[in-house]
C-alpha cells in the first residue's frame, strides 16, 4: 500500500490519460455533489417544517365540545357537548405519566371600548401556561402571570392590532380597557407569527377571573401538552385514550365525530415525517444513480488501462509478480480516482449547503447542513465504490497469463 514504486506507477497511468481520467471522475464528483447537496436542503426543508408548523410544544392536544350527529344512550341527537373544569381534572389525573402540562380555556365575545373606540372581540381566559402553547409573543410587558390567577386580577393582554384600534401611537402597557362593565389594565402586547390579523385582535384575561365574573364551570377548549420525549405513536395513543374517556363522560357514540373534537397536532407531525422518508428515499435514488453511473465510468478506464498495460503486466508477472500484486495494483489506482474525484464533490457540495444560510428561508429551507456521520458514510460509500468500479479490471488483469500478455499486439 505504501509501496513508493507503485504510487508513482499509479500516477504516471493517471497523467497519461489525464482527460479521460477526469472525466470519468467527474461523473462521481457530480454523484456524490447532487447527492450531499440534496440530502442538505432536504434536512433544511424538515428544518423549515418543525420551525414554521410544529415549534416547541407545539404537538398539543386540544379537546373541545361540539354538537352530536346520533342518538345514544337514551339521549337524542343535536345536544351541544360542553366540556368543564372536571373533564380537565380528571384527563390530568388520569394520564399523569404523558402529560407535561394541562390548560382550560374559557372564550367569550364581547365589546370592549375606551375613549377612543369600541367594538367586539374575542376574549379568552387562560392560564400562564398557555403562552409556551401558542405561537405567539409577547413583545411588551408581560403575560397572565401565577400572581393574576391567585388574585383573580382584571389584567388582560392585548394582540397588536386591538393596541393599534384603542392606543394609535401611544404605549397601550398601564392602560386601562372596559370589558362589558369592569375595566381591565394592560399588562402585555403579543404578536401572533403565524395566526394574521384575527389572532392579532384578540385578548387574554386570567383563567380564574373568567371563571368568577361568568360564573361557570364550563371551558370551551382544553389543551394538554404532552412530556418532552413521547413518541408521536405514544401521542397518538394518548390522544385517543383521552378521545375515548370524554365521549364515555359525555354519552357521545364511538361513531359520532361532531359531539367531541379532538386535534392531534402528531398525527400531522407522523404524515410530515413519512413525507421526508419518502424525499430521502428519493435523494439516495437520485445519488446511487449517479453513482452507479460514476462507477461504470471509472470501471471502463480501468478495463482501457489494463488493455493498454497488458503486455507490462505480463513482464511483471513473469519477473514474479503474483496476481494479488496485480490485482491490489489496479484496486489501488481505481480507489485513489474515485476518491480524490468524488471527495471534491462532497467538499464543494458541503461548503455550499453549509454557507447557504437563511437564504432559502422564504422556501421554508432553514440551516439546511449535512451532519458529520453522513460524510463519513460518504466517504465509505466512496471506497465501496472505488473498489467495485476497479474489481472486475482488476481481476481481469490478474487472470492475464505471461505468455499470452507478451504476444499481445
Amino acid at each position: 500500500m505504501f509501496d513508493t514504486d507503485r504510487w508513482s506507477e499509479i500516477w504516471s497511468s493517471i497523467a497519461s490519460n489525464k482527460l479521460r481520467t477526469a472525466l470519468s471522475g467527474l461523473t462521481i464528483a457530480l454523484a456524490l455533489f447532487v447527492f450531499i447537496t440534496l440530502y442538505g436542503l432536504g434536512n433544511g426543508l424538515q428544518n423549515g417544517f418543525q420551525q414554521e408548523f410544529f415549534k416547541a410544544n407545539s404537538l398539543n392536544i386540544t379537546v373541545n365540545g361540539g354538537t352530536t350527529t346520533e342518538p345514544y344512550n337514551g339521549f337524542k341527537q343535536g345536544r351541544t357537548i360542553e366540556l368543564d373544569v372536571k373533564d380537565s381534572n380528571f384527563i390530568k389525573h388520569s394520564f399523569p405519566d404523558e402529560i407535561k402540562s394541562i390548560v382550560s380555556t374559557i372564550s367569550k365575545s364581547d365589546t370592549i371600548r375606551n375613549e377612543a373606540n369600541s367594538g367586539s372581540y374575542s376574549i379568552t381566559g387562560v392560564y400562564p401556561e398557555y403562552e409556551s402553547m401558542i405561537n405567539e409573543n409577547v413583545t411588551l410587558g408581560r403575560f397572565i402571570n401565577k400572581k393574576d390567577m391567585e388574585n383573580q386580577s382584571k389584567s388582560i393582554v392585548i394582540g397588536r392590532l386591538v393596541a393599534q384600534d384603542f392606543f394609535p401611537n401611544k404605549i397601550a402597557i398601564g392602560k386601562y380597557l372596559q370589558l362589558g362593565s369592569s375595566m381591565y389594565q394592560v399588562v402585555g402586547v403579543f404578536e401572533s407569527k403565524d395566526g394574521g390579523d384575527n389572532a392579532e385582535r384578540a385578548l387574554y384575561a386570567p383563567f380564574t377571573t373568567f371563571r368568577t365574573i361568568y360564573a361557570t364551570d364550563k371551558v370551551s377548549s382544553i389543551i394538554i401538552t404532552p412530556k418532552d420525549g413521547l413518541a408521536l405513536t405514544d401521542i397518538s395513543k394518548l390522544a385517543n385514550a383521552i378521545e375515548y374517556n370524554m365521549r364515555v363522560r359525555h354519552n357521545v357514540a364511538p361513531t359520532d365525530y361532531g359531539g367531541v373534537w379532538v386535534r392531534n397536532a402528531a398525527d400531522a407531525m407522523e404524515d410530515t415525517n413519512q413525507f421526508f422518508v419518502i424525499l430521502t428515499i428519493i435523494v439516495f435514488v437520485i445519488g446511487g444513480g449517479s453513482l452507479i453511473a460514476g462507477i461504470v465510468s471509472i470501471g471502463n478506464i480501468m478495463v482501457f488501462s489494463v488493455k493498454e498495460r497488458t503486455k507490462e503486466i505480463g513482464i511483471r508477472k513473469a519477473l514474479g509478480a503474483t496476481p494479488a500484486n496485480v490485482l491490489g495494483l489496479i484496486l489501488q489506482e481505481a480507489i485513489l480516482i474515485t476518491i480524490i474525484f468524488g471527495a471534491i464533490g462532497i467538499a464543494f457540495a458541503a461548503l455550499l449547503v453549509e454557507n447557504i444560510g437563511d437564504s432559502l428561508e422564504e422556501y421554508f429551507i432553514y440551516n439546511p447542513g449535512v451532519e458529520t456521520n453522513s460524510l463519513v458514510m460518504a466517504c465509505i460509500i466512496l471506497f465501496v465504490a472505488g473498489t467495485v468500479s476497479g474489481l472486475i479490471p482488476a481481476l481481469n488483469a490478474a487472470r492475464i497469463k505471461p505468455i499470452d500478455a507478451l504476444r499481445d499486439e
